[in-house]
């Protein structure tokens, strides 16, 4: 086999490498991110009562501004008195849409009872909704890459040869 046939073999090995782990680092994250969702409908559902539901307002001379929901709700659990402000698991982040805060705003008017969901081994926290379980859906699609990945290093094995 020649020189330049040996060094395409590698480079193909590299590339398919590469592709190897970019999918699997991807099926890892969303695997990670399916497993979190779902480990939140464990959680124990539990009556709560909305003590702050406004608008956050974040601006900056460089920037426009941006709108979040800052949310808190008291709770009880296992005969304690717990305080939460989180909505979904990772919190909320700033937004440019004033409307979709609004909504949250209308649909959790302050003073009102709500269901939120507490984690059963770490009772501090808790969420009003859950995370959705899309990632564990569309996991199909980075595993492409990894197995594509594969195919490449074995077609450069077999052709290196």
């Amino acid at each position: 086999m020649g020189r330049s046939s040996k060094a395409g073999a590698v480079y193909l090995f590299g590339i398919g490498l590469f592709l190897f782990f970019l999918g699997a680092g991807f099926c890892w994250l969303m695997a990670k991110s399916f497993r979190n969702a779902s480990d939140t409908r464990q959680w124990v559902e539990t009556s709560c009562l909305i003590i702050r539901s406004e608008l956050g307002k974040r601006a900056d001379v460089n920037i426009a501004p941006e709108y979040r929901w800052e949310v808190s709700y008291k709770y009880q659990y296992e005969g304690g008195d717990y305080v939460s402000d989180l909505y979904k698991p990772r919190g909320q982040k700033w937004q440019k849409s004033i409307e979709k805060v609004k909504k949250l705003i209308a649909e959790y008017p302050l003073d009102t009872r709500a269901v939120c969901y507490v984690n059963p081994d770490e009772p501090s926290i808790a969420i009003l909704e859950h995370d959705t379980k899309a990632a564990g859906y569309s996991i199909w699609f980075p595993a492409i890459f990894s197995v594509g990945g594969i195919g490449m290093m074995v077609g450069a094995v077999r052709g290196g040869k």
